[in-house]
C-alpha cells in the first residue's frame, strides 16, 4: 500500500472501527485514535536527536493527553483553529463519557451539545443531511484522521533542528 493510499484510507478505517461500537467505546476509542495521531505529529516536529519524546509523549506524561496535545500543536501552528475546535471538543466528549461508567449516551443533553457545535462536518455535509450527534463525532474523528495523517507528513518535513551554539562573545576581533 502506497503512502497515498494510507492517506486516503485512514477516515475509513476509523470509520469502520468505530461503526458497530456502543457510544462510550465510540467516544473514547474516537479520541484514542487522534490522540495517538497528534502524539505522531508532535513526535515528527520534535528535533531528531531528541531522547525525551517518549517522556514527553508518554499517557502520564505533560503531553499524554488529547487535551494538551492539541493545546501544544496548536500553539506551535502544526493544526488549524477548526481543528483544534473540534479536537477540544472531541477530547471533552470523551471526558465525559470516561466519567460515567454506565449510561453515558450521545443523546444526552451536554454530549448532544458538544457533537452539534462540532464544525467540521457543517463545512462538509450537505445542508440536507441529518445531523445525529454519534454521526457528527464519528465524522469529525474521521476527517481529523485523515487531516492529522497529512499534517503529520507535513510536520516531518518542517521537523526542528537543533540550534548552533550561541557565542556571546566574538572571538574574531
Amino acid at each position: 500500500m502506497t503512502h497515498q493510499q494510507n492517506f486516503n484510507d485512514g477516515w475509513r478505517k476509523v470509520a469502520t472501527a468505530l461503526h458497530n461500537k456502543n457510544d462510550r467505546s465510540t467516544a473514547i476509542l474516537g479520541a484514542a485514535f487522534l490522540e495517538a495521531h497528534m502524539g505522531q505529529l508532535l513526535n515528527n516536529f520534535f528535533v531528531q536527536e531528541c531522547q525525551d519524546e517518549k517522556i514527553l509523549l508518554s499517557a502520564d506524561s505533560p503531553l499524554g493527553r488529547l487535551k494538551t496535545r492539541t493545546q501544544m500543536a496548536y500553539c506551535l501552528g502544526l493544526i488549524s483553529k477548526m481543528e483544534y475546535h473540534d479536537l477540544t471538543l472531541i477530547a471533552q466528549i470523551q471526558r465525559l463519557f470516561a466519567e460515567q461508567l454506565y449510561g453515558a449516551a450521545f443523546t444526552d443533553d451536554g454530549i448532544r451539545e458538544k457533537c452539534f457545535q462540532l464544525r467540521i462536518p457543517r463545512e462538509v455535509q450537505l445542508p440536507g443531511e441529518t445531523r445525529i450527534p454519534r454521526q457528527l463525532f464519528v465524522f469529525s474523528t474521521a476527517i481529523l484522521t485523515q487531516h492529522l495523517a497529512w499534517r503529520t507528513a507535513q510536520a516531518a518535513k518542517e521537523r526542528r533542528e537543533i540550534p548552533e551554539t550561541l557565542l556571546l562573545i566574538d572571538i574574531d576581533r
